[in-house]
């Protein structure tokens, strides 16, 4: 019995430790694994570190290498500044000692000059005293001769002498009044030769007033209405002022704006045509004249834009080069002279080699704000520039149109040097240069904006020749009594604000419309 269980227990003995035995191989094996794999791991964390660090340090030495660079820069450019600098005072210190120079040797021309005057003034000193001692011989010498006083003889020689004076100044102003007038008609004659010899093309005529033809005068009242309401009402809706006078089969239509005045006129001749004359017919055939003006300016700035070789300019723009045919300024419309400018610039431009289209087109829109009949709160210069822009026109246009606005002793562009000198050109054409109109215009012009600029304005008219301001006022926003009140303070104003010859009438306004239909 106890030999099997030893037998038993035995053989139990060796399985243990044969299983011990491998357990202990398995976790030798297993801690030499993890020891490989924490030798692995290391050595990747430190690759890795090593790595990390040395991209940090690629970065801060990039980040240290644009410093150093940046602060050369501005090391280069700090001593660009201080040679400027250092030249400057050179030239400044070189120019001071010139001038020093020329103090230096001026105060001793001075001194040598007071020298000479101080002799001078001793001769003279010496000379009076021999003066004087010889004209007390001589007065006592006359008064012996002549038996007479000092004053007698005084007053008998200066009224003499007077006469001679007389009688020579009447001589000598005949003699020069006769040669000046033979002169002033020589000089006279040669400018106008000289005048006609170099007048070249045609000069447009400026104008203010229109005159409407008529088939008879009866048509006068019709025009003017029953109690005077189709006069008022053309005049209202026009801006233009009817004079009907005495002149046989016409009427004169007058309004410092050409465009409002053509329009005006062109509606008279339809309603005359049309024989139906109301308040309703003339809006009616106002509205349809406007447009047809339009239209025809409308041609006129497509033709203006082909001649010069421009595409792609917006309608609005279009629309209004044809609006500046309608507008003259020293003796050409302002279309015509557009173009001018757009042709000559262009042509200098590429006689420079500089290129012409950008310049063209910036000397064919350099006033086209002026086409928009509304006050300029800014130069026309700006103002065009500004428009342009707002319709698509890049900056090689605007820009150049823009420095006109600039000072003359402003530093420019070359493409704006040009411009401004392709204009000068035009402007010192040969021929009529007439300013007196257009400096009445931009008075208008500013009178209106005054105006516009009240609270409760709808709009302000210049007419009568620039005589009368009609200010409408809006009805809910202003009562009679704030109308007589603005019309005395718009006087008052334009007194102090704007020169003008002569008397402005101003007149505000205030209306109520009531509208109905009949079916």
């Amino acid at each position: 019995m106890i030999t099997p269980l030893l037998a038993a227990l035995c053989a139990l003995l060796l399985l243990v430790s044969a299983t011990l035995a491998v357990a202990v191989v398995r976790l030798r094996s297993g801690h030499r694994r993890a020891r490989r794999e924490l030798s692995r791991l290391s050595a990747e964390l430190e690759s890795r570190t090593r790595e990390r660090v040395a991209r940090q340090v690629q970065r801060e030495r990039q980040r240290l290498e644009r410093q150093v660079k940046r602060r050369q820069r501005e090391l280069g450019r700090q001593e660009a500044e201080l040679g400027r600098r250092r030249s400057a005072l050179a030239e400044r210190r070189v120019k001071l000692e010139e001038r020093a120079a020329k103090l230096d040797g001026r105060a001793e021309e001075l001194t040598e000059r007071a020298g000479e005057l101080e002799d001078r003034s001793r001769a003279l000193e010496s000379r009076e005293h021999l003066l004087e001692q010889s004209e007390e011989r001589l007065r006592d010498k006359l008064e012996e001769i002549a038996g007479l006083t000092t004053e007698q003889a005084r007053s008998r020689l200066l009224g003499e002498i007077e006469e001679e004076i007389e009688s020579d100044v009447a001589r000598m102003t005949h003699k020069a009044d006769r040669d000046g007038r033979v002169r002033a008609d020589k000089i006279a004659r040669e400018l106008v030769l000289r005048a006609m010899s170099t007048l070249r093309g045609n000069v447009a005529t400026e104008g203010t007033v229109s005159v409407v033809k008529l088939p008879s005068d009866e048509m006068k009242g019709r025009i003017i209405g029953r109690e005077g309401r189709n006069i008022r009402a053309l005049e209202l809706v026009t801006g233009v002022d009817l004079l009907v006078d005495d002149t046989p089969r016409a009427i004169v239509l007058s309004s410092w704006d050409p465009l409002r005045r053509t329009i005006a006129a062109r509606a008279l001749e339809k309603l005359v045509e049309d024989g139906r004359i109301h308040p309703a017919r003339i809006e009616e055939v106002l509205e349809k004249t406007r447009e047809e003006v339009d239209d025809e300016a409308r041609q006129r700035g497509e033709d203006a834009s082909f001649q010069l070789g421009i595409a792609g300019l917006h309608e609005r723009l279009v629309l209004l080069l044809g609006r500046l045919s309608f507008v003259t300024d020293q003796g050409r419309t302002l279309l015509q002279r557009a173009v001018e400018v757009g042709q000559l610039v262009g042509a200098i431009a590429e006689e420079l080699t500089l290129g012409g289209a950008a310049l063209r087109r910036a000397g064919l829109l350099h006033e086209i704000a002026r086409a928009e009949g509304k006050p300029m709160l800014a130069h026309p210069a700006v103002a065009s520039a500004d428009l342009a822009a707002r319709y698509g026109e890049p900056s090689e246009v605007t820009e150049p149109i823009r420095a006109l606005a600039q000072p003359s002793d402003a530093p420019r562009r070359s493409d704006a040097v040009l411009l401004v000198t392709a204009r000068r050109l035009v402007l010192a054409r040969p021929g009529a240069r007439n300013q007196n109109l257009q400096r009445h215009m931009d008075r208008l012009h500013e009178v209106e904006k005054l105006a516009c600029q009240r609270d409760g304005v709808d709009r302000a008219l210049a007419v009568r020749a620039g005589k009368q301001l009609r200010v409408h006022v809006r009805a809910d926003q202003c009562s009679d009594d704030e109308a007589q009140l603005m019309a005395r303070e718009l006087a008052r104003e334009i007194e102090k604000r704007i020169e003008f010859p002569g008397t402005l009438r101003v007149v505000v306004l205030r209306e109520t419309r009531a509208i109905s239909y009949a079916v």
